[in-house]
């Protein structure tokens, strides 16, 4: 897989873009570099990528003002890096849209393991498109355009990390989904960084379903997980 992968990184940093870089090379990636914003504007008009290693505290325009300016369904996977590792921090990188975050210093090896785990699930979804329009009850979504239409007509606006908890609840066709999967899902890779995350995605999700008539659309199952009260199936 490595030998096809594309990844651009973004940092302002040069010696911690260079070293990322040949280590990223050196595992058979092919890397471009940037040092700010605008380089990542450019980069990504002039070509695809299959992911983005961001920095979030750079000079100019910061990581997560970048991150929000790029559209959210036709963008490649994102792996936030910054010096703020608090979980504040990793839980606003994760609802701006973030596929995962990373606290510096990193160890490079947790960031080629993260980058080829990002990108193999990319690929495998995007290699099965059938079903990616869902029904549940009177619930729509549409999960290339990443759009929530509620059974009043209405689009609700999603985050990024509210809009990925909801369509892992959706894929699952009313089976139950334990809070693991939901953390892989919503760009965590440990349980005990993320956890929080969680919570503050579905209380954000359940308020803003609530106002649509969905006050009751995610059950939660004590100790278990949660699931849809609706068992979605793909639109025809």
């Amino acid at each position: 897989m490595d030998q096809s992968t594309r990844v651009l990184i973004i940092d302002d940093d040069a010696a911690i873009r260079a070293l990322t870089a040949d280590f990223l090379t050196g595992h058979g990636m092919e890397v471009a570099t940037g040092a700010g914003a605008p380089d990542l504007y450019a980069a990504l008009k002039a070509g695809r990528f299959d992911a983005i290693v961001l920095d979030v505290m750079m000079a100019g325009e910061d990581g997560l003002t970048a991150l929000s300016k790029l559209p959210i369904a036709d963008r490649p996977p994102v792996i936030l890096v910054s010096v703020l590792g608090n979980d504040v921090d990793r839980i606003v990188g994760i609802e701006m849209g973030a596929d995962d975050y990373l606290a510096k210093p990193f160890n490079p090896r947790e960031l080629l393991a993260r980058l080829r785990a990002l990108v193999r699930r990319n690929r495998l979804r995007d290699a099965d498109p059938a079903g990616r329009t869902w029904v549940f009850g009177d619930w729509r979504l549409d999960a290339d355009q990443w759009q929530l239409t509620a059974p009043d007509g209405a689009d609700i606006a999603l985050t990024p990390g509210e809009f990925r908890l909801l369509l892992a609840l959706v894929e699952q066709r009313g089976r139950l989904v334990d809070r693991d999967r939901l953390l892989a899902a919503t760009g965590g890779e440990e349980a005990d960084v993320f956890d929080r995350s969680i919570d503050v995605l579905l209380s954000r999700l359940r308020r803003k379903l609530a106002d649509h008539g969905g006050r009751d659309l995610i059950r939660t199952v004590r100790g278990e997980g949660y699931q849809l009260a609706f068992a979605a199936r793909p639109a025809d």
